[in-house]
């Protein structure tokens, strides 16, 4: 179930525009690109030993783009851990993998083993222009689709971040 830290109610908005009111926000984490995301608990139920069922929580990352603030909730005592300034920014390089095989052209971190000896180097600027574009994908074993999918979404609702 939840954890002993802080936490406030929030309403989660799906990909369909159902919503589920008093979902717990327990902390909120800038990445190193800015964007901030929000640790979230959602109420479920699972299969007990022996039968039946009981409640459950799913802990899971989201942007602000799935969330709402509950009127009158004050969000302001969920712990909140801002990026911090290192004396030289991280150099992302992707790679991107074109179409083979039936598969749809892959962007990929450098580095990460499910590129192609044919893959070839991008900027981060090229590699969101690449996936923006219908039949690219985002490689999910390398950090290529947690750290630029979200950059991808980021701005397409005018939603403000919690707590704003």
């Amino acid at each position: 179930m939840s954890d002993a830290s802080p936490s406030a109610p929030i309403t989660l908005v799906l990909p369909d525009g159902q919503a589920i009111e008093r979902v717990r926000l327990y902390e909120r984490e800038q990445l190193d690109t800015g964007l901030w995301m929000y640790r979230i608990g959602v109420p479920l139920w699972q299969t007990a030993v022996g039968g039946g069922v009981e409640p459950a929580e799913y802990s899971t990352w989201v942007t602000a783009a799935q969330l709402r603030p509950l009127p009158g909730v004050d969000l302001g005592g969920i712990p909140a851990h801002p990026r911090t300034r290192t004396s030289a920014p991280t150099r992302w390089a992707w790679l991107l993998d074109g179409r083979a095989h039936g598969r749809p052209a892959t962007v990929h971190a450098e580095g990460c083993s499910g590129a192609s000896d044919r893959a070839h180097p991008l900027g981060t600027t090229q590699a969101l222009d690449v996936l923006a574009r219908p039949g690219t994908i985002a490689c999910t074993a390398c950090d290529a689709a947690e750290t630029l999918v979200p950059i991808l979404a980021h701005g397409r609702n005018d939603v403000p971040a919690p707590g704003d």
